[in-house]
């Protein structure tokens, strides 16, 4: 008995892979695939400039990180004691300039670093509405609790949309020709803007990067929305704001893009940091007992194999926690 329908997903042309970098943009959905991609020990930076919803602010991300031009005091601007850039989400504000300027420079280093040397820059678009300040008439990635009337609402129109993301493509290949594009429409819901118009915006989503793909080669698309709205047509697959997708859900999409979107020796790769990733998150009854002293020289000496076999991976972290055994040992 078949008891939902499935979403054909044909395998990438181009998979990824843990030997190269990989850079995600765009909505909270980003970070929850980035997320998983760094647990599964690959090369990520997600999001340097925080959460961005809406194309142009990607294409507009886009552009600075190809520009890498330092952020001064003239970019600031001052709101309820903090100082902010519209280009960068809310956890760049700090009450001191200098504190935000640091952030929002590190940040702009490591995400121009990431796009120059990417092979894949994988793309998540939120909303295709947008908030423009009226003050300057230029549209923001965030809005920083400025009041909602100082901001007029807009729809981005398809053609826009595509225009300004073909263009973002094409410059990034002038400085990185043999990168991989990935798009995928995030499958949360926007619905304080109302059931209609969420449906509207996630349309005028899908035919626009339906465009990009078509025009422009090594670009891929992934269907997590279609995933979320018809594989997973369940309110059990949401958390309980009812919008956003939950653990399960995202795990259920995560292995779908895994089977299409990842090589097969990196999927092996997955499968043997899974086990050290399970042991360190095993919890210890006794700590200082001879078997759990044991179990971290085992997981320790595992550990140093697969960093062996795969000296690309960063296992930093794995080895200094499964290392605490030679403390025990030298006590």
């Amino acid at each position: 008995m078949q008891l939902q329908t499935e979403i054909e997903i044909k395998p990438f042309a181009k998979k990824l892979s843990h030997t190269g970098k990989i850079l995600m943009l765009g909505s909270c959905f980003a970070n929850s695939i980035g997320n998983r991609l760094r647990d599964a020990k690959f090369d990520v930076c997600i999001n340097p400039f925080g959460v961005i919803y809406n194309p142009l602010s990607i294409a507009n991300c886009i552009e600075l990180l190809i520009a890498n031009k330092e952020i001064t005091e003239n970019n600031l601007l001052q709101h309820n004691g903090l100082y902010y850039n519209f280009c960068y989400h809310t956890s760049f504000s700090a009450t001191e300039k200098q504190s935000a300027l640091a952030k929002m420079n590190l940040a702009n280093r490591q995400g121009s670093e990431f796009l120059n040397n990417a092979e894949n820059i994988i793309i998540t678009f939120g909303s295709a509405n947008a908030y423009k300040y009226k003050k300057t008439g230029k549209i923001v990635a965030n809005c920083h609790k400025i009041p909602a009337c100082e901001f007029e609402k807009t729809v981005l129109d398809i053609d826009i949309i595509v225009n300004i993301i073909n263009e973002a493509i094409q410059n990034v290949r002038t400085i990185n020709n043999e990168v991989n594009f990935i798009f995928t429409v995030s499958p949360v819901r926007y619905l304080s803007d109302g059931a209609h118009e969420n449906q509207l915006s996630k349309s005028r989503l899908l035919i626009a990067v339906d465009e990009i793909c078509k025009n422009s080669r090594r670009c891929e698309y992934f269907p997590a929305y279609e995933i979320m709205m018809d594989e997973l047509r369940d309110y059990r697959f949401y958390t309980d704001d009812m919008l956003h997708p939950s653990n399960l859900a995202v795990d259920y999409i995560w292995q779908k893009f895994s089977n299409a979107a990842i090589s097969n020796e990196s999927l092996k790769i997955i499968e043997e940091i899974k086990k050290i990733y399970a042991a360190k998150s095993h919890k210890a009854f006794n700590p200082d007992s001879d078997e759990h002293i044991k179990f971290l020289k085992t997981y320790f000496e595992k550990t140093e194999q697969i960093q062996a076999k795969y000296p690309f991976l960063d296992l930093t972290e794995e080895l200094k926690y499964f290392g605490a055994y030679r403390k025990h040992n030298a006590d």
